[in-house]
């Protein structure tokens, strides 16, 4: 079964965006590789961080760009990601 890995960067994003994409990342069965510090303020910003998680499945490269890219536009942040797909995981 085919492994995904998506890293995702979120910009001047704040804790509730990151809870916003994690929800998202999770309910299509995303699991996150890494997360970001737990000490960000809720009003605080960053100008880029980035998230990494993995998705298993028999699913298209095409379809698992469409989920991350749904989850990642219900942050109203500005995004940009890269999925890769490794075949012998």
């Amino acid at each position: 079964m085919p492994l995904f890995s998506a890293n995702i960067v979120l910009h001047y994003a704040g804790k509730h965006d990151f809870a916003l994409l994690d929800e998202a990342l999770r309910s299509n069965h995303f699991l996150p590789e890494n997360v970001p510090n737990g000490d960000l303020a809720e009003n605080q910003t960053r100008e880029a961080t980035t998230l990494q998680y993995l998705k298993r499945g028999n699913l298209a490269l095409l379809e698992v760009i469409e989920l991350v890219k749904n989850a990642a536009a219900k942050t109203g942040k500005k995004f940009s990601f890269t999925v890769l797909k490794n075949r012998y995981e």
